[in-house]
C-alpha cells in the first residue's frame, strides 16, 4: 500500500510539473498569438489609413475598420468588419482600372500608341507607362500650339484678330475660327470680284485676258499691263490725229462757208440764167412746147452714151456673135432750141452694151448684155457674154446704152476700133 501511495505520489508530481511546463508552453504561445494579432491589427489600420489617404480617396476603411473593433478580445465581431477591408480595397482597385482604361483611351484619341493599359494597371511597369503618357501630351501640346500659331498667323494675313490662345481655348476656339473663315471668304469673294472685274477690264480695253488662275499669274498681268500701255499709247496718238483733223475740219469748215457762199451766189445766178432761158423759150416758142437742153453736147460728154441706139442687123448662131448698125462713122442730132445738134460720136471696142425688146412698153423685155469687139464705118461685131436664157435673140432688137452700162462706159479706158 505505501508503494502504491508512493507511485501514485510520482505520477501526481509528474502530471504537476507536466500541467506546469504546458503551462508555460501554452502562455508562451498565447503571448506570440496575442502580439501577432495585435501587429495584425495595426497593420489593416494603417492599410485602412492608407486606403482613406486622410478622406481624399472617398473610401472610408477608417471608419469601417476601428482599431479598438480589431482586437482579439473582439475576435467574434471580426466576421462582420473585415469584408469591408475588401469593400475599400476592391473600390480603389476599381478607380485604377478605370483611369488606367480612361488614361489608355486618352493615348488613344491622341495617337500615343506607347500606352498600354494592362501595363498601367502593374505597379512595376505603370511609371514607365506615366512617362510615356506625359510625354505624349506634351508632344501632342507642343503640336497643337505650333497649329495654333500657324493659324493665328495665317488668318491674320487675312484681316482676323485670331489668337493662338483662342485657339487653344475649349470656350473660344470655334468662334476665334468663325471670325478667321469669314476673312478668309471676305478676301476670296474680294478675289473673284477682282478676277470678274479684271477680265471685264481686260475685253473692253480689247486686250487678251489674263489666266491669272495659273501659278503664272503676275507674267499674264504684265502682258495685260504692257498691252493697255500700247492701247493708251494708240489711244494718245489718235488724239492727236483727232485735233489734228479737228483742226483741218475747222479749216474746211471755213472754205466750206466761202464755197457756201459762192454756191448760194451761183445758184442765184444759174436760177436767174434759168429763168432767161425760160423767157427765151417763150420767145422762140409761143406755145411754151420747146425745150432748150441745159448744155450744147459734143462727142466729150458722157451724155452723148444717152442718145446712141441702134439694132441687130445679123446674129451668127454658129459662132455666137453679132452686128449692129452703130459704127465709126456714127452721130446723132440733139435739138437745141430751133438749131439742130449733130454730134459725131464714133462707137470704141470694149464697151458693153445691152439688147432690149420692147422698150418703155409693158411687154418689155431683157435679151442680153453684149461687148463690142470689132467697130467698122457703120457697124460693129459684138460677142453675147450673158442673156436670158428664155428669150431667142431677134434682128430689130434694140441695142443702146443704160445707166450701169454708161457707168461703166465711162470708168474703162477707151479702146481702138479693129479694122
Amino acid at each position: 500500500m505505501g508503494v502504491l501511495n508512493r507511485v501514485i505520489n510520482i505520477l501526481i508530481l509528474l502530471a504537476a510539473i507536466a500541467a506546469a511546463v504546458f503551462s508555460y508552453l501554452l502562455f508562451s504561445k498565447r503571448e506570440k498569438l496575442v502580439n501577432g494579432w495585435t501587429q495584425m491589427a495595426s497593420a489593416i489600420t494603417v492599410a485602412a489609413k492608407t486606403l482613406d489617404d486622410g478622406g481624399v480617396s472617398g473610401t472610408s476603411a477608417v471608419r469601417d475598420l476601428p482599431e479598438a473593433k480589431l482586437k482579439h478580445t473582439n475576435s467574434d465581431e471580426l466576421g462582420l468588419i473585415l469584408p469591408k477591408l475588401k469593400e475599400n480595397i476592391s473600390k480603389v482597385v476599381t478607380q485604377r482600372n478605370d483611369l488606367s482604361d480612361s488614361i489608355r483611351s486618352a493615348a488613344k484619341t491622341l495617337s500615343i500608341n506607347e500606352v498600354d493599359d494592362k501595363y498601367l494597371k502593374s505597379v512595376s511597369s505603370y511609371k514607365e507607362q506615366e512617362r510615356a503618357f506625359q510625354k505624349g501630351v506634351e508632344d501632342f501640346r507642343k503640336n497643337r500650339d505650333s497649329v495654333s500659331n500657324e493659324y493665328s498667323k495665317t488668318f491674320k494675313l487675312f484681316g482676323a484678330k485670331v489668337s493662338a490662345e483662342d485657339l487653344n481655348s475649349s470656350k473660344t476656339y470655334r468662334s476665334a475660327i468663325t471670325r478667321g473663315n469669314l476673312k478668309v471668304k471676305d478676301v476670296l469673294d474680294r478675289r473673284d470680284t477682282y478676277l470678274s472685274f479684271l477680265k471685264q477690264t481686260a475685253k473692253a480695253a480689247g486686250v487678251p485676258v489674263p489666266k491669272v488662275e495659273d501659278v503664272g499669274y503676275r507674267d499674264e498681268l504684265t502682258k495685260m499691263v504692257n498691252a493697255v500701255r500700247a492701247k493708251k499709247n494708240e489711244l494718245a496718238k489718235t488724239k492727236k490725229q483727232l485735233v489734228a483733223e479737228q483742226k483741218n475740219s475747222e479749216v474746211l469748215k471755213g472754205k466750206l462757208t466761202v464755197t457756201s457762199k459762192s454756191l448760194k451766189n451761183k445758184t442765184k445766178e444759174n436760177l436767174a440764167q434759168d429763168n432767161e432761158i425760160k423767157r427765151l423759150n417763150n420767145i422762140l416758142s409761143k406755145d411754151n412746147t420747146l425745150e432748150i437742153p441745159k448744155k450744147l453736147l459734143t462727142a466729150k460728154d458722157p451724155e452723148c452714151y444717152k442718145y446712141v441706139k441702134g439694132i441687130v442687123e445679123y446674129i451668127d448662131k454658129d459662132y455666137g456673135f453679132i452686128t449692129i448698125n452703130i459704127g465709126k462713122n456714127y452721130s446723132f442730132v440733139q435739138e437745141y432750141g430751133t438749131k439742130p445738134n449733130r454730134v459725131f460720136f464714133p462707137l470704141q471696142t470694149g464697151k458693153i452694151m445691152t439688147v432690149m425688146r420692147n422698150p418703155k412698153l409693158p411687154n418689155e423685155l431683157f435679151i442680153a448684155k453684149i461687148i463690142v469687139t470689132k467697130v467698122d464705118d457703120n457697124s460693129s461685131v459684138c460677142n453675147i457674154i450673158s442673156r436670158n436664157a428664155e428669150t431667142t435673140m431677134q434682128e430689130g432688137d434694140l441695142v443702146y446704152f443704160t445707166d450701169e452700162d454708161i457707168e461703166r462706159a465711162m470708168n474703162a479706158k477707151p479702146g481702138k476700133a479693129k479694122k
